[in-house]
């Protein structure tokens, strides 16, 4: 189970980021190029070493390309933010709502186009950045309204803890 689908108590989902389907356009397309290269090398008797070496370079750019996407995810809940990138070596972020220091996104003409772009986050002391989440701009929302209702909820809790102190001390003062 991916620590995406696991909530801490009294900890409810805001939103769930992950790649979707618009993602492996371009990885599928490659492989299907691929494949049609060596086919079509193949037939010809073209099977120099300079071709295979540069659709071996071509495929592997693809896999990686892939895996970035299918690897790449973000959750918002009520406390904090969680995400994971990467394959061989992973990023992991996992903040309370109230050390996010800043939200940033990035979009590209192309991911205007699929809706989707890189969510950077700030810490106090590192910088995250999350490429091809769904619905960025609505993702930076989110969480900058939850930031927003966190810090009034911990106001509110103080100026109650205020308060209460002050009635102790009224009433030990009579």
């Amino acid at each position: 189970m991916k620590k995406t689908d696991e909530l801490a108590q009294g900890e409810e989902l805001i939103m769930l980021a992950r790649s979707r389907w618009t993602s492996y356009i371009l990885p599928a397309l490659l492989a299907a190029a691929y494949g049609y290269g060596w086919h079509l090398a193949r037939i010809s008797g073209e099977d120099s070493l300079i071709f295979h070496l540069l659709m071996t370079a071509i495929a592997l750019w693809g896999a990686r390309f892939f895996a970035r996407r299918l690897s790449t995810r973000l959750m918002l809940t009520s406390k904090r933010v969680y995400g994971e990138a990467g394959v061989f070596v992973t990023k992991t972020l996992d903040v309370p709502l109230d050390r996010v220091g800043g939200v940033y996104v990035e979009e590209s003409l192309l991911g205007k186009l699929t809706d989707r772009g890189t969510v950077t986050i700030t810490t106090a002391g590192s910088t995250f950045a999350f490429p091809y989440i769904p619905s960025a701009v609505k993702f930076r929302d989110a969480l900058m309204r939850q930031i927003e209702l966190t810090e009034a909820e911990e106001k509110r809790q103080q100026t109650e803890a205020l308060a209460r102190a002050i009635v102790r001390g009224m009433r030990r003062g009579r």
